[in-house]
């Protein structure tokens, strides 16, 4: 729990302050206890009263500014799959890659520290597993499971152990580990008085000994860290190949004393139960965070400042660390972050950017933490991360973990033994209440919701605030699943913001965790959950790897017509990606004169974007219906809806999704048969087609002018110029420019002003003598018009795609559909 700095001195009183000693010392673990001490096990958790001198928050100082960078994140948002796609995904889209499908092999609530209000807000969940035992801790309670998880007695982490000294009191950060080399649990807890001089205690005990309740108890002090007078905080556990790594911040002893803390401790010493260790201590940097499943060398990293990480290497048997600045994207941070739930409340008063997740994943260092909101211009706060190269210290990628409608924030993450990175992350603000979502970011990327929030914090004490960190680990002995831990906040609540639910998840793929969520039933602390369906939130475009893709098609001629069974595949999966919105904004006035090509999602439009090649292909979820062409109705395409990272309909999206696609409408080739009512040519060449269908539902198909200064090296560049010719040759041959009058920027016919107005009306420019579309080389000025026209029955094939909804002729208004660019078109 990050703490409040109090302040120090008082006016006119000078008190001399020990240094802190920096750099790596040789220490050994004080024994609390000569033999094990017994914990009783209780069926309910007691009400946690907090002491009357509970430590103030300490805030980190901001970390400095730091250079804008040349690079950025273009991750793509995930599709949050509903929980009820982990037990059975084919039932909402189907068919899928059933393999590579997230599952959740244990979902169960701690409903019990929730009724005895003793699991807050700022819950600080962590978890280890060991075959059929589970210990779990939260920030005032801790809980151990003998059945896997299914149910859960409690622990008095605050009466359990003899205090370390007379004013110190357990609160509150609690951080647990399982130590699979020598079979034995480490559950570290924070102690403290009011200010300085605290202890991070840290109790070991075999799997045997977990379930019995016996534990070995050794403290790490400030006098041992060489820190005396000062503050211990944030506390976290890491292992490696021969050793457990503890980090904390450090508060002092001066009043501008920051810094951070690595103690390195042999798992022979804690076997032999005389445990050594080594600490390395900087009083430059804060909140270490040192990398999960590390092998002979430890990695750790803090922020040097907004765009460069200092990371550490610390190689077994090297008596010192070895620091190396990685620059990152320059992100945005501070202590606390703006976000409102649905109800109106605040959540992320307390975010900060510390590194809150580290892992190792083969050759890969991945490091996680928080950032607020326009950082790589996104809408909200959300999760960076550094993929780097731990061979050589360099950057590979940054991720981000974003979503367009929701903040994210306190990513942990971990790696099992298949080399995947595992995550388990809060997300909430706009339409949610703050929520729990575990996924894999590796491979075939899977995020799954599994427990929507009801309600957000109360601000009793004038902040909102959540936090300070989740945890994920590696199962045992199925190396290859994950265990995580979150909280959310389920119905009314009682008013006391100590009444969140407290949830622990074991998930992996589907083909790793020998089925899904078993038919078990809650009992003693633990209840678990059925499936509860929420909506889905974004798609992301299939990963190229798993199916193969190919080359862009470039005859529309050549892509055959899928059956009525795959088509309604591919529609159902279109459907399921989100909800309509209703777009509100105005209309929008086009210039007269057609000089250059657009500009939003301009790539997209004309096929010269990044995910063409997908296009066509219909890869659903990662497995492939076929190359072809899906038969639907306007009046199908204009119910689709939009995926959430595209919502509401009324935004510009360009800068999230200039040359990439998201969802599966815009990765399908769609062929309807409609009246063409009304026909423009809009001021970046496009011919606007406003398409109609039997139940007078409109939406809009496009043309781009097939010129290369207008598509350039679009594969449907002869497509493209077949349909444009069609509609010059059956429509727009027959308009006569000195028909048409100028009105607000455009030309429209003489018939639209009133009779008496009409002949004072601006003509066409002279000049302009025929609307149709120039051939390659000539330069021939074009003036935007529009018209209706007789209906004309019509056969249309073309690209999906989601525009703006700003008043366009025609537009569909529910999700603002288009088919852009149309590749086809027939005459019926």
């Amino acid at each position: 729990m990050p703490q409040k700095k109090k302040s120090g001195n008082t006016a006119g009183k000078k008190t001399k302050q020990k240094k802190a000693a920096v750099g790596v010392k040789t220490m050994q673990l004080r024994p609390a206890s000569r033999r094990a001490v017994e914990v009783k096990h209780l069926s309910t958790p007691p009400t946690f009263v907090k002491p009357k001198k509970i430590h103030p928050r300490h805030l980190l100082p901001l970390v400095r500014e730091g250079m804008e960078r040349g690079f950025h994140s273009q991750s793509n948002e995930a599709f949050l799959r509903p929980l009820a796609m982990a037990i059975s995904p084919a039932a909402a889209m189907a068919p899928l890659a059933v393999d590579n499908e997230l599952t959740l092999v244990t979902n169960t609530e701690l409903k019990k520290a929730e009724e005895q209000r003793t699991a807050s807000n700022v819950g600080e969940p962590s978890v280890a597993v060991n075959a059929n035992v589970v210990f779990y801790t939260g920030n005032w309670y801790a809980a151990v499971s003998s059945d896997s998880g299914k149910t859960f007695k409690f622990i008095d982490p605050g009466g359990s152990f003899k205090k370390p000294k007379p004013n110190s009191e357990f609160c509150c950060d609690q951080v647990v580990h399982y130590i699979s080399k020598i079979d034995t649990f480490v559950w570290l807890l924070q102690y403290g008085p009011d200010s300085g001089d605290n202890i991070q205690r840290l109790a070991f005990a075999k799997t045997a000994d977990v379930v019995d309740g016996k534990w070995r108890l050794f403290d790490i002090t400030t006098n041992s860290l060489g820190v005396v007078g000062a503050f211990l905080d944030f506390p976290d556990l890491a292992l490696g190949a021969n050793n457990l790594y503890v980090t904390t911040n450090i508060f002092g002893p001066g009043n501008n004393d920051f810094g951070s803390a690595v103690i390195r401790i042999p798992f022979s010493s804690i076997e032999s139960g005389n445990v050594t260790a080594q600490s390395f201590v900087s009083m430059e940097l804060q909140s270490f965070r040192v990398a999960q499943n590390c092998d002979t060398t430890a990695f750790f990293a803090a922020h040097h400042d907004t765009s460069t990480l200092t990371v550490f290497s610390w190689k077994e048997g090297q008596a010192t660390p070895v620091p190396k600045s990685v620059g990152v994207a320059r992100w945005l941070g501070g202590n606390g972050y703006l976000s409102r739930t649905p109800d109106g409340r605040r959540w992320l008063d307390r975010a900060d950017p510390r590194i809150t997740g580290a892992t190792l994943a083969k050759n890969e260092l991945w490091l996680a933490w928080s950032v607020d909101r326009n950082s790589n211009h996104r809408p909200g706060p959300f999760v960076q991360i550094a993929r780097i190269d731990a061979t050589n210290l360099t950057l590979i990628d940054n991720i981000n973990i974003f979503d367009s409608n929701s903040a994210i924030a306190y990513g942990a993450l971990s790696t099992n033994e298949n080399g995947e990175v595992g995550i388990s992350y809060m997300i909430g603000g706009g339409p949610l209440a703050p929520s729990h979502v575990v996924g894999i970011l590796t491979g075939v990327r899977k995020d799954i919701v599994v427990s929507n929030g009801d309600r957000g914090p109360l601000d009793s004490s004038g902040k909102g605030e959540w936090g300070d960190y989740l945890t994920v680990r590696r199962v045992y002995p199925n190396q290859k699943l994950f265990a995580a831990t979150g909280f959310t906040m389920k119905g009314p609540g009682d008013g006391s913001n100590r009444d969140a639910t407290p949830r622990f998840v074991v998930f992996g793929r589907a083909a790793d965790s020998g089925g899904a969520l078993p038919d078990v039933t809650g009992g003693g602390g633990g209840i678990v959950v059925p499936p509860v369906v929420i909506p889905p939130v974004v798609v992301t475009p299939p990963v190229v790897g798993e199916v193969p893709v190919g080359p862009p098609f470039k005859n529309v001629n050549a892509l055959p017509t899928l059956s009525v069974a795959i088509a309604a595949q591919i529609k159902a999966a279109a459907k399921a990606e989100g909800e309509q919105e209703t777009p509100i904004e105005g209309f929008a006035l086009p210039l007269l004169m057609v000089t250059k090509p657009g500009v939003e999602r301009w790539p997209v439009k004309t096929g010269t974007d990044s995910d063409v090649a997908l296009v066509g292909k219909n890869i659903i979820a990662g497995q492939s219906l076929g190359m072809g062409i899906v038969q639907a109705t306007v009046e199908e395409l204009t119910l689709m809806g939009r995926p959430l990272g595209m919502r509401p309909a009324s935004k510009n999206f360009d800068s999230a999704f200039h040359e990439t696609r998201l969802g599966i409408v815009e990765r399908t080739v769609w062929q309807i048969v409609a009246d063409i009512t009304a026909l423009k040519l809009e001021k970046d060449g496009d011919y606007h087609l406003v398409l109609q269908g039997a139940s007078g539902e409109t939406m809009i198909g496009e043309i781009p002018t097939p010129l290369k200064k207008f598509v350039g090296g679009s594969p449907w560049l002869a497509n493209i110029k077949a349909a444009r010719k069609k509609i010059d040759d059956k429509l727009v041959n027959k308009l006569n420019p000195a028909n048409f009058v100028q009105l607000e920027g455009t030309l429209v016919p003489r018939e639209s002003l009133p009779e008496a107005e009409q002949m004072h009306a601006m003509s066409a420019p002279a000049h302009i003598l025929s609307f149709s579309t120039p051939e390659e080389g000539q330069e021939i000025e074009l003036a935007t018009f529009k018209t209706k026209v007789k209906p004309t029955a019509v056969r249309i094939t073309g690209v999906g795609f989601f525009d703006k909804v700003h008043g366009q002729t025609g537009v569909s208004q529910l999700n603002g559909i288009e088919l852009h660019p149309v590749l086809k078109v027939e005459f019926l």
